[in-house]
């Protein structure tokens, strides 16, 4: 009777662990309700152009960093499951055969002289009742530790976004630059028509027509040097991509005329922006969590303190061919099964407890300064940007009023120049003064959209254009 009892509780033992263990490979992981899901990316069409949302998209999705830092959430999430299984009793079961020659041990317990061949099979469970509150503090700590390896990975695919904003504006940046490269090849071309039938009748020297055409080849070699360099911006962003080929790849160029700078100046205040990148930047968050983990990693350590209690039981049986009984008698005759409780009392462990549990809090107080750090380095950062967007407007603004300068002053230039009255010097000097200026714009209008952008990533906005 006693048999089929603990016989029947190890059963169920078992049947309970069997289940949590399917359980567990049957279940989705285990996440937090806000971490990222990285969908999957729809790619443009073969010869489309790409946008920013396109490269963002694809690139959070084939980002080796991203992907880690994916991993990382499943391994958390793995370890939060061992520990809150480790609740749960273990069963083991073992089974043995072996042949003995000359004096053996029977099942009376008496030596024979006689070879024997025996087997035996034997079934435990233990279960732990109390470890000081140990599995609690694990089970807390592996959920926190959870939630910073989300933030990890949001952090990662925030870093991707900016790195690929980069990069796309860089490519506008250089396909502006051809524009203006391709502008001025015009106006040189033009003029080295013009000084060639100026020449023909005898209204310029000949010399006007070789300086002309001078300027002409080396606007031509500016050209040739922004289409390369726009080539490789384009490589840049591909690789970025993690693309096989860069080979007919080409991105949107979304307007951004006055206007839409205007609407990029509304800056907000440094206080404003703070306080919001403060509270969810998954940095910050991160550090946070790992705060408040490593406060319960103390707690663990301090369970070395407690006593433990465990439950355990099992069955054990045995067959020995120099007993004259059956296989099944012997079986049964030759159980045992037992039941019992240990409780285990730490005295003195040469202060291993105690000191585990300082080192616990030198962590703690080791996350309180990076959780510290983080803030300020995030104060630092913020207002860094605040004031390069705002500088990188002013300067923008400048940049165009000196660009539309220099272009009203190579038009009465350029008047000069049709009319015979302008030496090719003068000519060449307002153009070279005006094609400074347009780069510059250029220049100046990219800078502020980074800065406006990136002062908007602080403040929760998403990364468009």
């Amino acid at each position: 009777m006693k048999t089929g009892i603990l016989l029947a509780a190890l059963c169920t033992a078992a049947t309970a662990v069997c289940a949590q263990n399917a359980s567990l490979k049957n279940a989705e992981p285990v996440l937090l309700p806000d971490t990222p899901v990285i969908a999957e990316p729809t790619e443009p069409a073969p010869g489309a152009a790409w946008s920013l949302d396109d490269c963002i998209g694809y690139a959070l999705h084939n980002n080796i960093s991203v992907q880690q830092r994916a991993l990382q959430i499943e391994r958390n999430s793995i370890d939060l499951s061992t520990s809150r299984f480790s609740r749960l009793p273990s069963l083991n079961a073992s089974a043995g055969a072996d042949a003995s020659f000359g004096r053996v041990l029977s099942s009376d317990n008496t030596y024979k002289e006689k070879n024997q061949t025996s087997g035996s099979l034997n079934v435990s469970a233990s279960m732990p009742l109390f470890q000081g509150m140990r599995i609690n503090r694990q089970i807390k700590a592996g959920k926190l530790n959870l939630a910073a390896a989300v933030q990890d990975l949001e952090k990662a695919r925030e870093d991707v976004s900016i790195n690929i904003m980069t990069l796309y504006l860089d490519v506008l940046y250089n396909k502006e630059l051809v524009g203006v490269a391709e502008r001025q090849l015009a106006l040189s071309t033009q003029q080295a028509a013009r000084s060639r039938a100026l020449a023909a009748a005898g209204k310029q020297p000949e010399s006007a027509v070789y300086e002309s055409d001078a300027l002409e080849a080396k606007d031509r070699l500016t050209l040739t040097q922004a289409r390369n360099d726009l080539r490789l911006a384009l490589l840049d962003l591909s690789q970025a991509l993690n693309r096989e080929s860069a080979a007919g790849f080409d991105i949107v160029e979304p307007a951004l005329d006055s206007m839409t700078l205007a609407s990029l100046h509304r800056l907000g205040s440094v206080e404003d922006v703070y306080a919001y990148a403060a509270e969810n930047r998954p940095h910050i968050r991160a550090e946070r969590l790992r705060l408040e983990g490593s406060e319960h990693s103390v707690a663990v350590a301090r369970a070395d303190l407690y006593p433990s209690l465990s439950l355990s039981g099992g069955y054990g049986t045995g067959i020995y061919s120099a007993d004259k009984d059956k296989f099944w008698a012997q079986m049964r005759h030759n159980s045992r099964e037992y039941v019992g409780v240990s409780l285990d009392i730490p005295i003195f462990n040469r202060r291993a407890a105690r000191n585990n549990i300082s080192k616990a809090q030198i962590a703690v107080r080791s996350q309180q300064l990076a959780v510290t750090e983080a803030e300020r380095d995030l104060r630092k950062q913020i207002e860094q940007a605040w004031y390069n967007a705002d500088a990188a407007y002013a300067k923008y603004h400048s940049a165009e009023a000196a660009s539309a300068s220099a272009k009203v002053a190579f038009a009465y230039e350029e008047q000069k120049a049709e009319a015979g009255r302008s030496t090719i010097f003068d000519f060449n000097d307002a153009k070279t003064r005006m094609e400074k200026a347009e780069s510059e714009a250029v220049q100046a209008k990219y800078e502020f959209v980074f800065r406006s952008k990136v002062l908007d990533f602080y403040r929760g906005k998403p990364l468009q254009l």
